[in-house]
């Protein structure tokens, strides 16, 4: 089952693995990332930071979609990571989700603050827009203690 599809700059990192793994009890990652999926390094490095109890698989974003039929299916509590909002938009124009939290996006050039440490470009924020037109409930969730706060809807 597909438990959380989060977008989160930093993909792998303590407040993913210490906080999320815990809480929804996962016992799989999926990475959908056209540039960790080919750079063996990275992929490498976020291997290391897997407890052994919880598989890891990085793949491109289109892979990853033609994968999600099957994941959600299967009994295991699967976390789906996204680098960007531009990868989510890629990924529901090929797997209709109906859920994505956005936990991490930091501050670049172009980028104003959402709310708290998440920031998103006119063009980002124009996306997440239009998948809450498209019926995914998008909301911003650094932690789950964190209060829900929703992307306003059409």
């Amino acid at each position: 089952m597909i438990s959380l599809i989060r977008v989160d700059d930093r993909l792998i990192h303590g407040q993913v693995m210490a906080v999320w793994v815990r809480l929804l009890s996962i016992n799989r990652i999926l990475v959908a990332d056209d540039e960790a999926a080919a750079d063996a390094f990275s992929r490498q490095i976020m291997q290391l930071a897997m407890p052994s109890s919880t598989l890891l698989s990085v793949t491109p974003i289109d892979e990853a979609a033609s994968q999600l039929p099957t994941i959600e299916t299967d009994p295991s509590h699967t976390l789906v990571l996204l680098r960007t909002v531009a990868a989510a938009a890629q990924l529901h124009l090929r797997y209709a989700y109906r859920t994505l939290n956005i936990g991490g996006i930091g501050m670049a050039p172009g980028r104003k603050p959402l709310w708290r440490s998440i920031a998103a470009s006119a063009s980002e924020v124009e996306m997440l827009s239009q998948l809450r037109r498209d019926g995914v409930d998008v909301y911003l969730q650094m932690i789950p203690s964190d209060v829900k706060k929703r992307i306003a809807g059409p």
